[in-house]
């Protein structure tokens, strides 16, 4: 029984773990794309500020996801997703 429950655990970190690393690298990604120039006109920070946050977010949820740091970073690309993708990568032109 408590096998069963350890595994279960772990199947649950692991899926947690991988949702993470894909959110991450899929703000990495929506971060590289638009143009560095949007970030500047939006007033946000600098468009390497943000790839390199999402990257080293990616990379923290991959060595331990709910650790210290791991919450930090799940703040600082949930910021990304909230605040910034919306003013820099939803502009029409």
């Amino acid at each position: 029984m408590i096998d069963d429950l350890s595994s279960t655990w772990g199947m649950v970190q692991m899926g947690i773990k991988a949702a993470l690393v894909v959110w991450a690298l899929a703000g990495l990604l929506l971060a590289a794309l638009p143009p560095a120039s949007a970030y500047s006109i939006e007033g946000k920070w600098p468009k390497p500020a943000w790839i390199a946050i999402c990257a080293v977010a990616a990379i923290l949820f991959a060595i331990r996801p709910l650790g210290f740091f791991s919450l930090i970073a799940m703040v600082a690309v949930g910021v990304f997703f909230a605040d910034v993708r919306p003013a820099v990568g939803g502009r029409r032109r």
